[in-house]
């Protein structure tokens, strides 16, 4: 009775050990050592190789077959125990490799997997996020200027081929069925795009509007990288040098073209410049006015140092600086220096310049013009502090403002910190 359920039992444990199913985790050739990550789904098996190609093996009439290429050819996969498998030939039977179990996935790798397997569900509602987020907006121009066109039709290229390889190659449907949401979301994109759904295009065909958006996008396409190698404030510094130009009360032609390339550089759309007598003459206090509110804006040390050249750069570029432009030049050469210290620290040379009045008469007088100041005793007298400048040439000029006007004035070198 004992030897009867004995045997029973042992033929019941080898039926059970017939039916074994493969464990998944990394296997290796016994003979190539090449190794292969075995995926199941049920009585299905995924060989993924380390060159990233798939083999799908699929159970039929209690024969586990390939459903795509395995080396040279299609095959059968035998299962020797629930840790090793051989690979055969399907028309020789022909053993094409023998593989057994060396390493499980770790918890890490079944947690990834199991985020893998919910990636369709939650890309489905990704999508549906994006799509109900522009949906309604379809039909505004500024949203579909904001899409770029070209971005949206590479989209095909790129998920086209992933597709395909999904399909017939991977046999990788769940992948597939991400490239599908891929390929609806760049269909949209790019019918949104294109103006497909705006009112005023209503009646256009497609490939008209898809053109236009094409040649609307091609003058956009360096805007980026303009702007990130275009400098601070430039629209500024070409102010500034049209300015600088019309000082003398004469543009040159060789001025005009030195304004026109740095525009044309930095994609800045300016009128068009005619030489000779300028429309508006400059007025020296408006251009010191704007060069400080440049400054103001904290363009980049090298790039303000860079303005300096710039600026004698277009004082000389007719061959002949007036003497305008040289105050012009001297003045905003130690405005920019006073900026540059500022940044590094330590001093700066400047000219004060100050009115002397002589006697109660000139105190009143200067008040009455310059009511913001202040008196002050200085070197045994009463001074009026009226400014610091950074050219002496421009203190000068100050200076002669005010002797104009019959008052003393006269400029000090004085050295301030700014550490």
């Amino acid at each position: 009775m004992i030897q009867n359920l004995s045997k029973l039992l042992f033929i019941f444990c080898f039926s059970i050990a017939s039916e074994d199913k493969l464990i998944e985790g990394f296997y290796v050739d016994v003979n190539s050592k090449d190794s292969i990550n075995l995926k199941k789904d049920e009585n299905n098996y995924t060989l993924e190789f380390s060159n990233g190609n798939f083999v799908l093996f699929t159970s039929q009439d209690g024969t586990i077959a390939s459903k795509n290429s395995f080396i040279d050819g299609f095959s059968t996969l035998k299962i020797i125990n629930n840790q090793t498998f051989e690979v055969h030939d399907k028309k020789s039977n022909e053993v094409l490799g023998k593989y057994k179990l060396y390493a499980k996935p770790s918890w890490l790798l079944r947690l990834i997997q199991i985020l893998a397997s919910g990636a369709l569900l939650i890309s489905i509602f990704q999508a549906y996020l994006k799509v109900n987020k522009i949906w309604k907006r379809r039909t505004i121009t500024e949203v579909a200027n904001s899409i770029s066109i070209v971005a949206s039709l590479l989209g095909f290229a790129v998920i086209v081929p992933f597709l395909l390889n999904s399909l017939f190659i991977s046999q990788d449907y769940l992948s597939a069925g991400k490239s599908m949401i891929g390929l609806f979301l760049a269909l949209l994109f790019s019918l949104i795009s294109s103006g497909y759904f705006l009112e005023e295009n209503r009646g256009k065909s497609l490939v008209k509007l898809l053109l236009n958006a094409l040649s609307a996008e091609k003058s956009e396409s360096a805007d980026l990288i303009t702007s990130m190698v275009r400098p601070k404030g430039a629209k500024k510094i070409i102010d500034i040098l049209h300015k600088l130009a019309a000082i003398d009360d004469d543009v040159a032609q060789e001025e005009i073209d030195l304004i026109n390339d740095f525009a044309e550089k930095w994609r800045i759309s300016i009128p068009e410049l005619i030489p000779g007598k300028p429309d508006e003459v400059t007025n020296l206090v408006e251009l010191k006015a704007l060069v400080q509110s440049y400054l103001d804006e904290g363009p980049d040390i090298a790039v303000a140092e860079g303005l300096v050249d710039l600026i004698n750069l277009m004082a000389e570029a007719d061959d002949e600086v007036t003497p305008e432009e040289a105050m012009a030049v001297s003045e905003f050469t130690g405005m920019i220096s006073h900026y540059v210290s500022m940044e590094k620290g330590g001093e700066v040379q400047m000219f004060e310049v100050s009115i002397v009045p002589q006697g109660e008469e000139q105190i009143k007088a200067v008040r009455e013009i310059l009511p913001e100041l202040d008196v002050v005793d200085d070197r045994g007298g009463k001074v009026f502090k009226v400014g610091k400048y950074f050219s002496e040439d421009y203190a000068e000029a100050v200076c002669k403002k005010y002797i104009a006007l019959g008052l003393y004035s006269g400029a000090t070198k004085v050295k301030v910190d700014l550490s």
